[in-house]
């Protein structure tokens, strides 16, 4: 009987610790840089829900890291030779 208490009390908490992930990583690191390239380069401002945001800030995101990577392999591979 406590045992499935104390499961419950886990899988609430772990669906709430999820839905805070999910919201963080999703509006804010995808959507915010979405949104706000997206309202440089179109007229009046973007629907924060469309597929523009969120395509241009998964875009943001693969263009940065592979940037990020390039620059890292650049320079740790000068220092070999």
């Amino acid at each position: 009987m406590i045992e499935d208490v104390v499961g419950g009390i886990f899988r609430v908490l772990g669906r709430f610790i999820g839905h805070i992930f999910i919201d963080i990583v999703f509006e804010i690191l995808l959507k915010g840089p979405g949104y706000f390239i997206g309202r440089m380069f179109t007229k009046g401002d973007p629907d924060p829900d469309g597929f523009i945001v969120v395509t241009t800030g998964i875009l943001f995101w693969v263009v940065l890291g592979s940037g990020v990577f390039s620059i890292y392999s650049n320079i740790g591979g000068s220092g070999n030779a």
